[in-house]
């Protein structure tokens, strides 16, 4: 059992839910990276270095995503194959 105020668990599962979600969710995954980041940033055990790696791989990963779909949707709307507003 951890003792209290080790995170190292928490940030580690924060770690693998926004590798998860910043592929499927790029906003949700880098929000949750950030989050778990910020957590494994209070301890120094081994698992906390893990799971610092983890979230920044999940953080790395969302913003390229976001990039991609940022960058491809205006593409398509200069193109005029995506509409530039919605009414």
């Amino acid at each position: 059992m951890a003792k209290e105020g080790d995170f190292s668990d928490a940030s580690y599962i924060l770690g693998v839910l926004s590798i998860v979600f910043g592929i499927i969710q790029p906003v949700l995954g880098f929000g949750i990276g950030i989050s778990g980041l910020v957590l494994s940033f209070k301890n120094k055990s081994d698992m906390g270095k893990k799971a610092k790696i983890l979230n920044i791989i999940g953080i790395v990963i969302s913003a390229i995503i976001m990039l991609i779909l940022i960058v491809g949707s205006s593409y398509l709307i200069s193109k005029g194959l995506l509409p530039s507003n919605l009414k």
